[in-house]
């Protein structure tokens, strides 16, 4: 029979780690784990950052969260509210395993995409001219797909012919034009340099129930 060292319970009663009671090892081990887990919160859109990236929220965005910074153990979110987790940890080598609560710090942020947002910031305008309703359906389902494909409209203008939407990042709309089979003119201009990389903003001329020419249109475009 066993006998605890740091508490004397006896290994009939209870199971041992080593040659410490599970009771003391589940002890020892809570006073390795973080009582608390910071959770960068952007303020605009509520996703959370985990590694890096800013994601929606949830049990298995949370679950990556939570397991990233207890990284020496193998960790299952059981529950979580506004204010803390409830955890299963499990030493890796002993396998002894404890419920933990840990308590959620949320920290109000801005993610890349809002930030650009607030900004003004676009690579790409669609001017979309023509027929009246078939450029409102358009530039709606422009939206709906930048939306989708983890971009934003920064600004829709409307025109005397059409309507010009401002876009976040061009491949966006390139993907958009394609899937649609949506023949375009292009333009671009330069807006600066990026490590060494030089920086478009692209314009696609799109017309739409009739075909006017759209003078001064270029190509190829860079990417």
């Amino acid at each position: 029979m066993k006998h605890c060292p740091i508490c004397d319970r006896t290994s009939d009663r209870f199971a041992f780690f080593g040659e410490i009671c599970e009771v003391c090892a589940g002890k020892k081990l809570a006073e390795k784990l973080p009582n608390e887990v910071r959770v960068p919160l952007c303020r605009d859109c509520g996703r959370i950052r985990v590694a890096g990236v800013f994601v929606e929220p949830g049990k298995a965005s949370m679950q990556r969260l939570l397991s990233g910074s207890m990284r020496r153990y193998r960790v299952k979110l059981l529950d979580a509210d506004r204010e803390a987790a409830r955890v299963s940890v499990t030493e890796e080598g002993t396998g002894q395993a404890i419920e933990h609560e840990v308590k959620l710090l949320f920290e109000r942020t801005l993610c890349d995409d809002d930030s650009r947002k607030r900004a003004g910031y676009y690579e790409a305008v669609v001017q979309f001219r023509g027929d009246g309703s078939k450029v409102e359906r358009a530039a709606a389902a422009l939206q709906r797909y930048v939306e989708r494909n983890g971009g934003f409209v920064t600004k829709t203008e409307q025109k005397q012919h059409g309507v010009d939407v401002y876009v976040s990042y061009k491949r966006i709309v390139r993907a958009f034009l394609e899937a649609r089979h949506i023949k375009s003119e292009s333009s671009f201009k330069l807006q600066g340099e990026k490590g060494g990389r030089r920086l478009y903003r692209n314009t696609y001329f799109v017309t739409l129930g009739y075909t006017p020419r759209r003078p001064g249109a270029q190509g190829p475009e860079p990417s």
